[in-house]
């Protein structure tokens, strides 16, 4: 059974473990129950499981995806007559709909038809939008769609789809706005298009993501939309959810958050990781909850700042993230005076690993055709490591030329608490980012806990690489820690509880550098390896240790353990990091919408059918691409898409098989009818089994009640 089917609202059962369960971060977790005065929830919000609401109007796809994107004509005005028309009628039926119901974009009955194009929308108060399984959503290439007037005529004159001097906005509207209480549910897919090329403007025939690099070699900055926005510096939002769907090719930042009052339940953002700008989650303000989220992307992947308002009461539980930037916490923005406080990241997974590597290939890739096709010089330079930058757990400072005169932040209680990390260059990083105009602007960091944090050892996925290239003779890489505070008048306040990082090899520390300067460190209950108690110093200071290098300057200790052990370490998983996600709902009419679809739990007349329905899909980005000269590779680096899933999804009710069906529609859904229920409880489940990339993936299940002849409805 899986979370979700544990912790659910309404009639269904409840199950709850609050006491700490010291299991592998690779299993499901086993509780969520968050109310007022937890003392291990920051928000402060009472937050259970989301539940879709009831559907005031439907919508079925008038397109076919395809491989290159929604089966649409290839003009400019072909494209845009299609968006039109679309956006037209989605946003009058938005406009239409009652507070606190829903449009569905459903897939019609015995077609392949499956796709939607649309220009931005903007979700009403109230109403919210559900993406069946099996739906994309794709947004429009066209840049003047996009484009925000308000913006043009501002100082900035920022122009959508264009590189400029810009400040502030950056001219383009999100591809979809969301007002107070209103949400995103849905199994389906929201895709951003940012690797497709751009129909009109100066820049027509450059893709989206051409605009990244284009931006990384000039000081301007990039006129590309959000997909998600709810909240911004001038209108904060509030009570907003987003439950379940996937994001796929974000043209930039994925989703912008800030108010008060946000749930992110099972949302999935998937983009290259040698792919620059592709925020997953850009936050600020207070009381928001992420629960069971997975981010594989090139940036960060929950950016935490601030605004015009403080940003506090932020909980992250049972977070799967894949390469590049981790959770960061940003310090030193604008206004860098109001605090960022009261944080718990719970229940965390960071990998940089891909599905496979066997031998000289990637994902299934010869080293040969790699080499031969993007001059590289090693399959290395597909491998995330490549960069030599990715980080898990981050505080680095986000100051610009605006903030530079700004009194710094205080980042006051934040706690990553059992945390697994592998193949992650730099596992924890607290480094500022210079230079500042004075001391006033640094940030202080107070009451900072690494609790139940195990860094594993490296796997062959992560050799030691100059510019994307393994040295020779082949040797693992190891991992870096920055603790660098701001002395004398700033110190980091930091606590090591139970932090391991794992032996290469016996006696053999997989632990190569610790830069630490300015912290004030208690370390309790056990850290590994033992020089994590040996950063005292005044003076700056270089030594090595074993073969762990020590760049030292200004620490102290208020609390030091004794206990210094690898085999206390928080057990993760000793099975690799999970690289496919499913969902299996039931749905109960022919077409289903609104209340008959997405169900967990569903009740029938005995002797009815039901229909199960399995999403799955790989966990990271499906797109091939290279980022030429990025991260000062030479001649780049390449994000090798992670292959489709091909087996078969094979059903079972109470343990038994009853039928197998294929990935259709938009190749995520399975579906299979399952006739002449008979009257009783039954329990319906799915499994994806193992191919040479995946791993065996096991639904979560649908509990279906068939009514005796005569029980009352």
């Amino acid at each position: 059974m899986t979370l979700t089917n544990l912790i659910t609202t309404g009639s269904r059962t409840r199950e709850c473990h609050t006491k700490h369960q010291r299991h592998g971060i690779y299993m499901p977790a086993l509780c969520l129950l968050m109310m007022s005065g937890s003392i291990w929830a920051q928000d402060t919000r009472r937050v259970l499981e989301p539940v879709f609401p009831a559907t005031c109007a439907v919508i079925y796809a008038p397109l076919q995806s395809t491989s290159d994107g929604p089966a649409v004509g290839p003009t400019a005005d072909e494209q845009n007559n299609e968006s039109s028309n679309e956006t037209g009628t989605l946003q009058a039926d938005l406009a239409n709909c009652p507070a606190g119901q829903a449009v569905e974009l459903a897939l019609p009955e015995d077609s392949t038809f499956n796709a939607f194009l649309i220009n931005p929308i903007t979700l009403p108060k109230g109403v919210s939008l559900i993406i069946d399984g099996g739906v994309t959503v794709y947004g429009s290439r066209d840049p003047g769609q996009y484009q925000d007037y308000s913006a043009k005529t501002n100082a900035s004159g920022a122009v959508c789809g264009t590189i400029g001097p810009y400040t502030g906005d950056r001219g383009c509207l999100p591809l979809i706005s969301l007002a107070a209480n209103s949400g995103i549910y849905g199994f389906g897919i929201i895709d951003g298009q940012g690797n497709k090329t751009l129909l009109t403007g100066t820049n027509a025939g450059m893709t989206w993501w051409e605009m990244s690099f284009q931006k990384k070699h000039s000081n301007d900055e990039q006129g590309c939309p959000k997909v998600i926005n709810a909240g911004s510096a001038a209108a904060e939002a509030s009570n907003i959810v987003l439950y379940k769907f996937t994001i796929r090719n974000p043209p930039f930042h994925t989703v912008g958050l800030g108010g008060n009052g946000f749930t992110v339940w099972g949302v999935k953002i998937q983009a290259p990781w040698s792919l620059p700008n592709t925020d997953g989650f850009d936050i600020h303000g207070t009381n928001m909850t992420f629960y069971d989220t997975t981010v594989a992307n090139g940036d960060q992947e929950i950016a935490i700042d601030v605004f015009n308002i403080p940003t506090t009461n932020i909980t992250v539980n049972r977070f799967h993230g894949y390469s590049k930037g981790g959770i960061t916490i940003l310090a030193g923005g604008d206004p860098g005076s109001l605090p960022i406080s009261d944080l718990l990241f719970e229940n965390v997974m960071i990998t940089g690993d891909l599905p496979s590597v066997v031998g000289t290939t990637v994902n299934g890739v010869p080293e040969s055709t790699l080499m031969k096709t993007y001059g590289l010089q090693s399959y290395g330079q597909a491998l995330p490591n490549a960069t030599g930058e990715l980080k898990a757990l981050q505080i680095t400072t986000n100051i610009s030329a605006t903030s530079q005169s700004q009194p710094g932040n205080i980042i006051n209680n934040a706690t990553y608490k059992s945390v697994c990390i592998q193949d992650i260059a730099k596992p924890i990083n607290i480094t500022p980012i210079y230079p500042f105009t004075s001391n006033a602007n640094l940030p202080t960091l107070q009451g900072i806990t690494f609790q139940d944090v195990h860094v594993l050892a490296p796997t062959s996925q992560f050799p030691a690489m100059n510019l994307g290239i393994p040295v020779s003779p082949a040797v693992p890489g190891t991992y870096q820690v920055f603790l660098k505070g701001f002395p004398p008048a700033y110190m980091n306040g930091i606590t090591l509880d139970n932090v391991v990082f794992d032996d290469i090899q016996p006696n053999l520390s997989s632990l190569g550098q610790i830069t630490a300067q300015g912290n004030i460190a208690t370390t309790q209950t056990n850290v590994y390896p033992a020089l994590f108690n040996q950063l005292n110093t005044t003076a700056a200071e270089t030594t090595t240790v074993g073969n762990t290098q020590l760049n030292l300057e200004a620490n102290t200790y208020d609390v030091i353990t004794s206990v210094n052990s690898q085999t206390m370490a928080y057990q993760c998983s000793s099975q690799r990091p999970p690289f496919t996600v499913g969902e299996l709902y039931a749905s109960i009419a022919s077409p289903a919408t609104g209340s008959s679809t997405n169900l967990q739990q569903a009740h029938i007349d005995g002797g009815g059918s039901i229909t199960l329905n399995a999403v799955v899909q790989p966990v990271m980005s499906q797109t091939t691409f290279f980022n030429p000269k990025g991260y000062n590779a030479k001649p780049g680096l390449l994000a090798v898409g992670s292959p489709a899933l091909t087996n078969a999804i094979v059903f079972y009710e109470d343990g038994k098989m009853i039928g197998t069906a294929q990935l259709s529609a938009n190749g995520t859904l399975a579906s299979l009818t399952v006739d002449n229920v008979q009257p009783g409880t039954h329990t319906f489940t799915a499994r994806y089994s193992a191919d040479p990339y995946y791993d065996t993936l096991d639904f979560g299940s649908v509990i279906v009640n068939a009514r005796w002849p005569f029980e009352a409805h």
